[in-house]
């Protein structure tokens, strides 16, 4: 039997990697006792999955992870008694059993995700020189993107599919809706590097905060968070 869980990496955490979270989570759930599934053969494993691995220095109230059970338990169980045996960081918000279709293979998270909603804050140096205006009326948003086969010239704007921001104490606030996932993705923390290096007034030394605020499949031509997603598959 197979769960979607939604659960939060926070910002006490955001430095921690995705490999070390993975292992956060799996001690969670064998502390747990949940009767989770395990890989065959010599080193068999947990059979759990991030939908979308979050880069060191990020945090996020909306993350989703895949889990495959042997046996069938009660949601609101599996919710309770992963965030009794939780650590600081990490919460559990939802738990959703998928159903498996007749004559279909299960539908994983990873590969239906089609969009991510960030929160990015910037610290501003001068707010005066601040347009995000200009910005905003550019055609194309062009950066250098480097692959395998070399560098190459890329439009990341088709990318954003929302976007606003807000300014206030002395803090640009971007709220983006930005593509994610495996058929076309776009990262927030090269959103930030691109809006840096083209907006004047942002403090160029300074952190930037980056919270990945909740994941999104289409249905047809609605965009549903994950959750609504497999509550209706």
């Amino acid at each position: 039997m197979r769960y979607l869980i939604k659960y939060t990496k926070e910002s006490e955490i955001k430095f921690l990697s995705h490999l070390d979270l993975m292992r956060t989570i799996q001690r969670v759930i064998r502390r747990a006792k949940l009767p989770i599934e395990y890989s065959k053969g010599f080193n068999p494993h947990m059979s759990i999955s991030i939908a979308q691995p979050l880069s060191v220095g990020v945090y996020s109230t909306g993350e989703y992870l895949d889990a495959v059970f042997i046996e069938a338990v009660d949601e609101k169980e599996i919710l309770k008694t992963l965030n009794e045996n939780t650590v600081g960081g990490v919460k559990f918000l939802s738990v959703t059993k998928v159903a498996r279709k007749e004559g279909q293979k299960n539908q994983q998270a990873m590969a239906t995700i089609d969009a991510a909603k960030y929160i990015i804050k910037f610290k501003l140096q001068d707010e005066s020189a601040l347009d995000m205006d200009s910005l905003m009326n550019l055609s194309q948003w062009t950066i250098l993107k480097k692959s395998k086969s070399g560098e190459k010239e890329t439009d990341i704007k088709p990318l954003v599919k929302e976007i606003k921001y807000s300014i206030d104490n002395k803090m640009l606030t971007i709220e983006g809706l930005l593509s994610c996932g495996s058929r076309e993705n776009l990262s927030a923390s090269l959103l930030s590097e691109f809006i840096k290096t083209h907006v004047k007034g942002i403090k160029e030394d300074a952190f930037v905060d980056i919270k990945r605020v909740e994941m999104y499949a289409f249905k047809g031509k609605e965009l549903l968070t994950l959750q609504e997603y497999f509550a209706q598959y």
